[in-house]
């Protein structure tokens, strides 16, 4: 939402010193091109964290806020040893989704102490899929209209 305003506000400010539209319409493409690189080169990084990560059964422990983030997180018992998930937990339907006496498949990453949830594995899966994607679309685009 904020980079959508920070697009709008400069275009304004764009137009009161009169920049040419081309100009503008060309930034706002660079910005967005930017965006979306960041965003697939964070998926990547995501998603290879999870490609090395071995698949286990966990139990549910907790929903806490985390110690590295403001971000309210599940956490999960592998081997007697607690572990955050490396995305925050969903806020929505929690008592649903999280369920304590019930076996779940986590995937561990030892080397960064953490997990990946089905949830948090959706979300990696899906990004790396649709921001990949994403980049092939903007990259067509550029060699259309270049």
């Amino acid at each position: 939402m904020e980079f959508i305003l920070v697009i709008a506000v400069t275009a304004v400010l764009c137009i009161i010193f009169q920049v040419s539209t081309d100009i503008i319409i060309m930034g706002i493409a660079v910005l967005t091109g930017l965006v979306i690189v960041s965003m697939t080169l964070l998926f990547i990084y995501f998603f290879t964290r999870l490609l090395f990560s071995e698949k286990l059964k966990a139990d549910f422990s907790r929903i806490d806020k985390s110690e590295k983030t403001k971000f309210r997180t599940a956490y999960y018992i592998v081997d007697s040893v607690e572990y955050p998930c490396v995305f925050p937990a969903e806020s929505i339907m929690t008592n649903n989704l999280y369920k304590k006496d019930k076996k779940y498949t986590v995937w561990l990453n030892r080397r960064m102490k953490c997990v990946y949830d089905r949830f948090a594995f959706t979300t990696c899966v899906m990004g790396f899929l649709v921001s990949t994607e994403l980049v092939t679309v903007a990259v067509i685009l550029y060699l259309t209209f270049r």
